[in-house]
């Protein structure tokens, strides 16, 4: 079953389309957002407000493209090279 909802930017709060849906081993997808990222963590040692050591529990944060494009002087990884070409397309006029 697909539900569709909302899940708003960490960045600046806009709305993204999020869709909710079951994989065929029936593990549940619940964030997906449309023109955005998603981005789940299990706790970093580094961090002084979660790292719940293996409880099994995580936080989800979504992040639009617009947010991601605009920042993307401070984005680090492997994949920030393909994200050039959209780079234009973002680039405020």
């Amino acid at each position: 079953m697909k539900i569709e909802g909302t899940i708003p930017c960490i960045v600046c709060k806009t709305p993204l389309q999020n869709i909710e849906y079951e994989l065929n081993d029936n593990s549940k997808v619940e964030i997906h957002p449309m023109n955005g990222l998603h981005f789940a963590s299990s706790g970093h040692y580094g961090s002084t407000i979660f790292d719940p050591m293996g409880t099994g529990e995580k936080l989800d944060v979504a992040i639009c493209d617009k947010c991601v494009m605009t920042n993307l002087d401070i984005v680090r990884g492997t994949g920030k090279e393909s994200l050039e070409v959209f780079k234009e397309l973002f680039e405020e006029s």
